[in-house]
């Protein structure tokens, strides 16, 4: 408007001057003053010309300018000439170059400062989980090094009382190891009794046996004493014949036979004589005979009784030998045990000094330990206070980069894409592959700049920021989008898919796109659905492979209702936690198990607390990629279907990339040793049926003919 205010002027000075000029000469003014008057017209025109051009050349700068204005700096001001207004043009450009140089290097540098910040922000949440996991140790340390004090205390004064019983025992054992030296002495002694008594007994065994035998000696004679006397007594009987024969032939000789007949008398008499001594003599043998049987049956009875005797005092003795030997060894175990004893009263005294300094040292450790949990917590809060500041750190680079984006610098359209994930997540592996394509299908025109570790905020902050056209995209898990609209939830219903290819083929058709296209609704636009995984369970009590195994667990979940009562109806006990406290939940038995899918099962390092995984695959989680709609609005359409061919490219590479990870995953964890389980396809139909009561509840506020529409196409696709 100053521009033409300024023309108008110039035209109607220019006017003026020639009416005055005219009308000088038509009343025959000074010729003086018309020369002036000519020379102030020549100069007005000269002047407007000059302005007038440099006119257009500011109208040109101000043109350029205004798009600087709007963050573009890749303008150049254009001078065709060496005036004044080209000097500044040059001045502007230089700066504008100057100002793209300094950008240039301030985004590299935010580029390089986010991507430190974010691993910072790795390595302080790691280190912060580690410094939780040794504070609560220590914690633990803490409480036991002060039962352990009081357990010292308690032994130190037990082993009082043990002291006093070892001296008493050793006392004791001292005054069993005199007596049974005692015993000892005494049985040797008996042993020595015994053997004399042995050798007297032998003796008298050997006499006997020689008066036994002298008695049947004695016995054989008097049978021979017996045999004389019946001789003498045959002897007289055949005198007394004799002497009657004599008689007889005396009588018969008369007075010559007298003599002989004397003589027979005589012979009789003595034949008498002798049979009546043979009488008495074989009376007298005959009881010698019955004394001596009745001594020899003596003698042998004594004889047996004497060999008994012998035999059973050799057994004494060798029972005294075994009983001086068993006391020999019982004395010397008993030096033992007295010189043990001993031991066990020195070493018990010892044990009871170090057990007070124990005690001691545990009080000073107590204390020490204390102060060591104490200062650990404290430190646990400073790292979490680093933590905490990385991420602020990560957040401000990330809000660095935003605010350059706000300026042109270069011919390159970039797009941005932020996510929670860290760059080891399968969803950073699919953001490079889309980055990768988008480069090489537009020449360079485009290029990818990911955000991931929650650099631009958490998953809803992107979300937000997506609605307002503040970021391009975002790859969130679809349950997320349920706070916009419950039909997002679909896809938590338990075992809706039997596996990855049913999912394919559903999120990949016509439902899937159905699903996308209702993101509009909220201001945004769905480029793709890809794989986040199938949820299975972990508990570290016992192997799941029945419905049974389930009751009673402690599972805990998200803050999730419906997948709360999933839970609820598999007879188990649903625990919500944030995610951030599930791993110093189940180290201190809090809770039983969790479920989440096997990716984050093995990056989290669950094994070490949990035991058991069961590829339970109750419940299919997609990611989904969307793009802002203001922001989509302003894309090319060309563009824009180069971009949805990437998109899905780098979705396919996510799925692929987890399904590789989910097998190696699997191998690692059973190396590790973990027990993995499967469920028979008997007990899943009898879990199925236990979970039914879920889709009832939850299929009007989803809305029953999405829910229809859903189980008629997974219907279709397993007919196929």
């Amino acid at each position: 408007m100053q521009k033409n205010y300024l023309k108008v002027f110039l035209a109607v000075s220019v006017v003026l001057l020639i009416v005055l000029l005219i009308r000088m000469i038509i009343f025959n003014s000074n010729l003086c003053n018309i020369i002036i008057a000519f020379l102030v017209l020549v100069l007005y025109l000269i002047s407007f010309i000059t302005l007038n051009r440099a006119a257009k050349s500011l109208k040109t700068v101000c043109k350029q300018v205004s798009n600087i204005k709007g963050g573009d700096l890749t303008v150049t001001i254009e001078s065709r000439s060496n005036d004044e207004l080209s000097m500044i043009g040059n001045s502007i450009n230089i700066m504008l170059e100057n100002l793209r140089n300094l950008l240039s290097l301030i985004n590299d540098e935010a580029e390089e400062m986010s991507k430190k910040s974010v691993e910072f922000a790795s390595v302080s949440d790691e280190t912060n989980r580690g410094i939780k996991v040794i504070s609560a140790t220590i914690s633990e340390i803490a409480a036991g090094s002060q039962e352990t004090g009081g357990m010292a205390v308690e032994a130190a004064n037990k082993n009082s009382q043990v002291f006093e019983l070892a001296e008493n025992t050793a006392e004791e054992s001292k005054k069993v190891l005199e007596s049974t030296r005692n015993v000892l002495q005494s049985a040797k002694e008996g042993q020595m009794l015994i053997e004399e008594s042995v050798l007297v007994i032998n003796d008298i065994s050997n006499v006997t046996d020689n008066n036994t035998k002298l008695g049947n000696e004695l016995k054989d004679k008097s049978t021979e004493v017996n045999g004389i006397v019946d001789l003498i007594n045959s002897i007289s009987d055949q005198t007394n014949l004799l002497a009657l024969n004599a008689a007889i032939e005396a009588a018969r000789a008369g007075e010559h036979g007298k003599g002989f007949a004397v003589v027979a008398e005589e012979v009789r008499q003595l034949s008498n004589q002798s049979q009546q001594a043979a009488k008495r003599i074989s009376k007298i043998i005959e009881g010698m005979l019955l004394d001596t049987s009745q001594v020899v049956k003596a003698f042998e009875i004594m004889s047996k009784s004497t060999v008994s005797g012998v035999d059973t005092i050799n057994k004494a003795k060798c029972n005294f030998e075994s009983i001086v030997n068993s006391i020999e060894k019982s004395r010397e175990k008993l030096q033992q045990v007295v010189t043990h004893a001993n031991n066990q009263s020195k070493a018990t005294n010892d044990l009871m000094s170090t057990v007070h300094n124990v005690a001691a040292i545990a009080e000073e450790s107590s204390a020490s330990t204390q102060t060591v949990s104490e200062n650990s917590e404290q430190i646990s809060k400073s790292v979490a206070s680093i933590a905490g500041n990385a991420k602020k750190l990560s957040n401000m680079a990330g809000n660095l980069e935003q605010a350059l984006f706000k300026f042109k610098f270069s011919n390159v359209r970039t797009l941005r894409v932020g996510f929670e994930m860290t760059n080891n997540s399968i969803c950073y592996a699919g953001m490079e592959r889309f980055g990768q394509a988008l480069e090489k299908r537009t020449n360079g025109r485009y290029k990818l700049k990911i955000y991931h570790s929650a650099q631009l905020g958490t998953g809803m902050d992107m979300i937000e920021m997506l609605g307002k056209g503040t970021l391009e995209m975002t790859y969130p898990s679809f349950s997320t989008l349920a706070c916009f609209d419950k039909r997002f939830m679909i896809f938590d219903f338990p075992f809706i898919f039997k596996n990855e290819y049913i999912a394919d083929k559903v999120l990949n058709g016509t439902f899937g796109r159905k699903l996308l296209d209702m993101l509009e609704e909220y201001g945004f636009y769905g480029l793709a659905f890809a794989e986040n995984g199938f949820r299975d369970t972990t508990n570290s009590v016992r192997p799941i492979t029945k419905l049974e195994d389930i009751k009673g667990l402690r599972i805990r979940t998200m803050e999730n209702d419906l997948h709360i009562d999933t839970w609820k109806y598999l007879g188990a006990e649903p625990v919500p936690l944030p995610y951030a406290k599930l791993y110093n939940a189940m180290r201190k038995k809090e809770i039983d198990g969790q479920e989440n899918p096997v990716t984050a099962i093995y990056g989290d390092r669950f094994d070490e607390v949990q035991k058991y995984l069961t590829l339970t695959h109750h419940v299919y989680s997609p990611f989904v990629l969307m793009y802002s709609k203001k922001l989509w609005d302003t894309v090319p359409e060309d563009d824009r279907k180069i971009i949805i061919e990437c998109a899905k490219e780098g979705a396919l590479y996510t799925t692929e990339v987890n399904r590789k990870r989910v097998d190696r995953c699997l191998s690692e964890l059973k190396s590790r040793g973990m027990k993995v389980d499967s469920i028979s396809p008997d007990e899943m139909l009898k879990i199925k049926d236990a979970v039914k009561p879920v889709v009832d509840k939850y299929k009007n506020e989803i809305g029953k003919e999405l829910v229809k529409e859903l189980f008629d196409q997974i219907k279709k696709v397993e007919g196929i």
